[in-house]
């Protein structure tokens, strides 16, 4: 891949990450929800033996979302910066 087609790709991504993290910045208070969210209040009493459970079932798995797309991103962002492993040493 060549270091355009890199830059470009680079510049990209942070345009959208930028975009993000200002649209979430601007409606943060509009994504809190006091206590359990309005699907699994509705849905989560058919799937959960308990209220307790549709609460971990809640959060925890709006924290495992969280975890993997942060390790995606970092996996992408390894790969685009170090590349494939091909390094010009010495100009060969």
């Amino acid at each position: 891949m060549s270091n355009g087609v890199r830059n470009l790709i680079m510049g990209f991504s942070l345009a959208v990450f930028a975009v993000a993290i200002f649209d979430s910045t601007i409606h943060f208070k509009e994504m809190i929800y006091p206590g359990i969210s309005y699907l699994y209040n509705y849905v989560g009493t058919n799937i959960a033996p308990n209220m307790v459970t549709v609460v971990v079932f809640d959060w925890r798995g709006y924290d495992t979302l969280g975890e993997a797309l942060i390790l995606v991103t970092a996996v992408i962002a390894v790969l685009l910066v170090f590349g494939r492993g091909k390094a010009r040493l010495g100009g060969k």
